[in-house]
């Protein structure tokens, strides 16, 4: 399920894949807090960066 459409929605078992960067900006956010317990949250990372992921920014939607 992507995440746009897990929005509204509480979840038993999440795995969220950070071995490649958010889409958005919030779409981590909004990943992890559809989880209902952390015993039911996976985070999948990538060996170079295990404990770090980008928040994609876009400029022009700032202005």
């Amino acid at each position: 399920m992507t995440v746009n459409k897990s929005q509204g929605q509480l979840l038993t078992h999440v795995c969220v894949d950070l071995r490649s960067n958010a889409f958005t900006h919030g779409q981590l956010y909004v990943a992890l807090s559809q989880v209902t317990s952390l015993t039911g949250l996976m985070i999948l990372t990538s060996v170079e960066q295990p404990a770090a992921t980008d928040n994609i920014v876009f400029p022009e939607v700032l202005l």
